[in-house]
Order: C-alpha cells, then sequence, then structure tokens
C-alpha cells in the first residue's frame, strides 16, 4: 500500500473542486424546494367568475359553471349542461339539460370540483385563463378545458 502524503495548502483538484460545487448546487436546490408553498394553500389566482366548456367530456357537452372563491381557495357554484344518455341520467330522449351544484377547491397543486350528479373535475388553471383537465364519470375519464366568459378575480377582489 503506497504512503500518501498531505500537503497543507495545496489545491484540491479539479474533480474535487467540481465534486463539491455540484453538492453545494444540489443542497441549495433541496433548501429552495423545501420553501415552496404548501401544496393545498389557495392558488394565486381565484377561479370567481362563468366558465364554459364544449366538451364532449364524461356524457356532457356545453357546459357552464358559474363559481366564487373564499380567500382559503374553497370553490362553490352551479353548472348548466347538455347530458348524454349513458353516462348522465337523461329521462326520456337524450340530450337533456341538466343543472347542478359546484362544490371543489383551487389550490396550488390543482383545481378539483364535483358537479353535483353530474362528475368529478380534476385539472389546473393555466396563465389565469384557461381551466384544463379531465372530467371523470362513471369510471370513464374524459380530457376538458374551460375558457373564462366573464375573466376571474383575484384573491385581493374577492
Amino acid at each position: 500500500m503506497p504512503n500518501l502524503r498531505i500537503v497543507r495548502g495545496a489545491r484540491p483538484s479539479a474533480h474535487s473542486r467540481w465534486a463539491r460545487a455540484t453538492l453545494n448546487l444540489t443542497l441549495l436546490w433541496a433548501g429552495a424546494i423545501a420553501c415552496g408553498p404548501e401544496l393545498t394553500e389557495p392558488a394565486d389566482v381565484a377561479l370567481s367568475g362563468i366558465w364554459f366548456a364544449a366538451g364532449p367530456a364524461g356524457g356532457l357537452t356545453d357546459v357552464t359553471i358559474q363559481v366564487s372563491q373564499t380567500s382559503d381557495g374553497a370553490i362553490s357554484g352551479t353548472y348548466t349542461a347538455n347530458g348524454t344518455q349513458g353516462l348522465q341520467f337523461c329521462p326520456g330522449t337524450p340530450p337533456c339539460s341538466i343543472a347542478g351544484t359546484v362544490v371543489g377547491s383551487n389550490t396550488v397543486f390543482q383545481v378539483f370540483f364535483e358537479m353535483e350528479d353530474a362528475g368529478k373535475f380534476t385539472g389546473q388553471l393555466i396563465d389565469g385563463s384557461v381551466l384544463r383537465g379531465a372530467v371523470e364519470r362513471g369510471g370513464r375519464v374524459d380530457p376538458i378545458e374551460f375558457l373564462p366568459i366573464l375573466p376571474p378575480a383575484t384573491p385581493a377582489n374577492l
């Protein structure tokens, strides 16, 4: 086994400096992530307003939601839509007009709301102007995109 001699004041190798810099950057990055908001905190932009999606998704077309959001991120309101037989309960010949309540939340992680007796939406608000996600109904998941009819308010305007 060779004898290793340690020389005080010797300069670390390029590999050692690179490894140390990589470790420092990794620790800095991990610290920045740890400082982010809790995923259940309310989003910066509220959904309050009227939103429309042509569909089809979850047996729904021409979906309009009118919602308001409280400062804690809770969403409530109403929806109207046209439903189709099979995924929606249409008396008589489909399509049929259906309506109900909307209850959910808008957090930094996702937007979630349930349309009473019609389906569950999970998605994200993109640039404050597009609500993109999916509607789940009866084990089926379909993509959907809502656009504002009236622009959403910011939390300061709630």
